[in-house]
């Protein structure tokens, strides 16, 4: 029997929790039931006025010489891709962030500020400091399924289980879709021997203290054990593959076990990647197809955490890591610029339907005031830092003392002040 179907055989009738190489993270736990953050990065570096943040300038977007930027809402959107249906979806759902100053325009630098607010190493992502502060004890606080890799150290991250894996963990004596190791009449009478046995092991007079104290461990591991058993309650027989468009979509399996890991109270936050947005050549095709990819994504996330009745708990920021320059290169693609876009998500959010953020005629860098949004040449270059400080304000979480550890230094921003917008500025 190789090693792991040793853990398996273990598991099932509850032996796991006693070894040495399993995670205590996964004994005992309390469930988490507040927010959940979704971090969506679009690798390599997306357009912003391909979708966002559109200027009807033919020299910036070829589509411009026979399209203007469409309206929903209060957004404005790249008549490009599938952006009409996405934000005449989702409009009441989205807070849009444009002219943000990424301060670089290399991938890495660009990607690590966009996700912790600070261009040095050192920081936390959002998604760690909401781990740690939000739900510290659950068997997998932080989850990643791609994106920005880097951790401080206060909570490392959990690579998503594979379906495999989270089937074993909802029952131990899972085996694969047909078998299991022992018929349920035997498992029964298995834990009821092991729970004795313990029991025995326990009641002993001249118990060591060093012994006593691993038994009593023991005890309250097999004790939470409990907490796992929701995770079987909310996994379906079957994983979703399909966008809702009925089409196989890398992705969607992997948001779906997320959603499955959330439903169940096992994790707060994961952090997701989808890429092919670093179009240094023929930019309309190659980053129309990466927007299709992105907005069905996105539009499988919501449609199925409604589902679930998860929605109202989700909180998703779509982000980036570089911009794309206003003009096309000699091989019609885009390269890098310093300048971009975020979309902040939650259902029927009062501060959604918004605008937050100012470029200029050919995406240059615009300081706005802090408080009204609008133009203001004594106010503020909107940067990461400002986006990330106001995100933790959103999940209750800047106060904490890691949040103040981690201070990002960055003046109070109306980001999510539903009475004031930037709107639609050109």
């Amino acid at each position: 029997m190789n090693r792991r179907n040793f853990l398996k055989t273990l598991g099932a009738v509850g032996f796991a929790t006693s070894l040495p190489w399993v995670s205590n993270s996964v004994q005992a736990a309390n469930l988490h039931t507040g927010k959940i953050l979704l971090t969506l990065n679009l690798g390599g570096g997306w357009d912003h006025s391909s979708f966002s943040d559109p200027r009807n300038n033919p020299l910036m977007n070829r589509w411009a010489s026979t399209q203007v930027a469409g309206e929903a809402g209060n957004l404005r959107y790249a008549p490009m891709a599938e952006n009409a249906a996405f934000f005449n979806k989702y409009q009441r759902y989205m807070l849009v962030v444009n002219g943000i100053d990424i301060q670089t325009n290399g991938h890495e630098a660009a990607e690590r500020n966009r996700n912790t607010g600070n261009l040095m190493q050192g920081y936390p992502s959002l998604n760690e400091l909401y781990a740690a502060v939000a739900a510290p004890t659950v068997p997998m606080p932080f989850v990643r399924d791609g994106g920005f890799s880097e951790t401080a150290g206060i909570m490392p991250f959990t690579v998503l289980p594979d379906e495999t894996l989270l089937r074993t963990l909802a029952n131990p004596n899972y085996y694969d879709a047909t078998r299991s190791y022992y018929a349920n009449s035997h498992v029964s009478t298995l834990q009821r021997f092991r729970d004795e046995r313990l029991q025995a092991q326990v009641s002993q007079p001249n118990n060591l203290p060093r012994w006593q104290e691993k038994l009593d461990e023991l005890q309250r591991a097999r004790a939470g054990t409990g907490d796992m058993n929701l995770l079987g309650t909310v996994l379906s027989g079957t994983l979703d593959r399909n966008d809702l468009q009925g089409q196989a979509r890398n992705g969607i399996q992997n948001m779906h076990l997320f959603l499955t890991l959330a439903a169940a109270g096992m994790t707060a936050t994961g952090c997701f990647s989808t890429g092919g947005f670093d179009t240094h050549g023929n930019h309309d095709t190659n980053h129309a197809n990466a927007l299709i990819n992105t907005t069905r994504l996105l539009d499988y996330l919501w449609t199925k955490a409604e589902g679930m009745g998860l929605a109202d708990r989700l909180v998703v920021h779509v982000t980036s890591d570089v911009g794309r320059t206003p003009s096309y290169n000699a091989g019609n693609g885009k390269d890098h610029w310093s300048l971009g876009s975020d979309i902040i998500m939650a259902k029927n959010a009062p501060w959604a339907n918004r605008i937050v953020g100012i470029s200029g005629a050919t995406h240059e860098k615009r300081a706005i005031n802090p408080n009204t949004l609008q133009l203001s040449e004594s106010g503020v270059q909107l940067q990461p830092r400002h986006v990330q400080a106001e995100l933790r304000k959103l999940l209750g979480i800047d106060t904490h003392a890691l949040a103040q550890r981690y201070d990002l230094k960055a003046e109070s921003m109306a980001l999510f002040n539903p009475a004031v917008s930037s709107g639609i500025t050109v």
